[in-house]
């Protein structure tokens, strides 16, 4: 009776839980959550097991199912965050004008839903993010989900090129508002998308990619790689933080033997020397499936401090997969010698990006078995040779190259897994959830277009 009604209408909201965020504040919250949370945290960590650049070390095992509810709430709550910028953004939107965000945001949005879509196959989309409007959505099949990539991908370059009313640069912690590297990092993933659809139509995907890759990256210089990640527990890189928390990677025998396998007799790649640790001087790859515990990692090599530091930049899309890229498409194609030059260009790029020297990137190509020359290379070369190229932070692209083509040979004898399996609170929820997709299942049905 003492308390106005002015008050009493407030006596329930918390000021700590805003309702409403400004795009100036969404966005960057947006890129860590889909770089940090998406790229990193939980699935390209796990990957990293499924693809074997590394094998788990640590006591307790690192199965397929202990990530999935994780990585599908991450996946939906940013993709929420995402749908609110571009709505707010866009055209009858509270903040309409601010097109420039809009477009960044529909680039990361097609990032985090394509993560998605190649981890879990069919998904809830054009009837999800509508909260209690849809508690059931239906699932989309993956291949509309894929020509709605791509869609979004190009209304993204549009957005961008209409420009902002807002400060970009203040706000975007990658590219610092240069629309020029936006509109690459579009069209460097429309190639990568185009690329996964090999088995689907050999022809078509490749010649969507080369068209998409005459409008990505340039050089080795442009690339989406975060490097804003800070000394400490708290926004450190989240793959270093788990290894100092949990000393759970080890490198992979497989890893190891594919680097060996190009390797004149008494070479030693230099990257190897730079990447991993050595027991009695030697590199020793611990097996995937069958390796003993190692958390004081006296048995098995792990990634050195060159890779693992709290301040370690984490690659998204880079130059040399743009090259490798190329090279594959080619090859489908059977331009060989185009197929040729940007597979060269493609690891010596890959060798830069890993530190190395000249000399040391010299004296590796010139080894017959790096360098085949046209008529001698063949798509195992480009796919192993970008399976290097992908350790340790790009597992994930790793993960979705084997799916689809069977390169390298995995070796654990658990068997890889193709999928996750959709998490138990989506099957018990929503009966629209696929009922063969379950934790015995995921290691036999491949994605939409995965190798068959």
């Amino acid at each position: 009776m003492s308390c106005s009604d002015d008050v009493l209408d407030e006596i329930n909201k918390n000021p700590n839980a805003p309702t409403d965020v400004p795009i100036s504040l969404l966005l960057p919250q947006t890129i860590t959550s889909t770089i940090t949370g998406i790229a990193g945290d939980g699935i390209g960590e796990y990957s990293s097991f499924f693809v074997e650049h590394t094998t788990n070390v640590h006591l307790n095992p690192r199965m397929p199912y202990d990530i999935n509810s994780w990585v599908w709430t991450n996946i939906y709550a940013t993709l929420n965050d995402l749908k609110i910028i571009i709505n707010k953004g866009s055209v009858g939107g509270d903040e309409e004008g601010k097109y420039f965000e809009v477009g960044i945001a529909k680039i990361l949005y097609a990032y985090t839903l394509s993560i998605g879509t190649d981890f879990f196959d069919d998904m809830p989309h054009s009837k999800a993010l509508q909260g209690s409007l849809e508690r059931t959505p239906d699932f989309d099949d993956q291949e509309t989900i894929y020509t709605f990539l791509q869609s979004i991908l190009d209304e993204a370059v549009v957005d961008i090129n209409k420009g902002s009313l807002g400060n970009v640069a203040l706000i975007d912690l990658i590219f610092q508002g240069d629309p020029e590297m936006w509109k690459k990092t579009a069209y460097a993933l429309k190639a990568r998308l185009y690329n996964h659809l090999s088995n689907i139509d050999a022809e078509s995907s490749a010649t969507n990619a080369l068209d998409a890759l005459a409008k990505a990256y340039t050089s080795e210089d442009e690339g989406l790689i975060f490097d804003l990640y800070l000394v400490g527990s708290t926004n450190d890189n989240p793959w270093a933080a788990w290894q100092k928390s949990e000393d759970t990677y080890a490198v992979s025998v497989t890893f190891i033997d594919l680097l060996n396998s190009f390797n004149d007799p008494g070479f030693v790649d230099p990257r190897a020397e730079r990447w991993f640790t050595k027991i009695e001087d030697e590199f020793v790859g611990a097996p995937a499936g069958e390796s003993e515990t190692d958390q004081t990692h006296v048995l098995y090599s792990t990634p050195s401090e060159n890779v693992f530091f709290d301040e370690s930049p984490q690659p998204l899309l880079t130059y040399d997969e743009m090259k490798f890229i190329e090279a594959e498409a080619n090859f489908r194609k059977n331009n060989m010698t185009e197929a040729n030059a940007a597979y060269e260009e493609a690891v010596t790029s890959a060798c830069r990006r890993s530190g190395i020297s000249e000399t040391d990137i010299n004296a590796y190509v010139n080894q017959g078995k790096v360098f085949p020359g046209e008529g001698g290379l063949t798509l195992d070369h480009i796919i192993e040779q970008k399976y290097i190229s992908f350790w340790m932070f790009q597992s994930i692209e790793a993960y979705n190259d084997f799916r689809r083509t069977g390169i390298p040979q995995m070796n654990d004898p658990r068997g890889t897994p193709l999928r996750l399996a959709y998490p138990p609170t989506e099957i018990s929820r929503n009966p629209n959830t696929p009922s063969n997709i379950n934790d015995i299942t995921i290691y036999e049905i491949p994605v939409w277009w995965a190798l068959q």
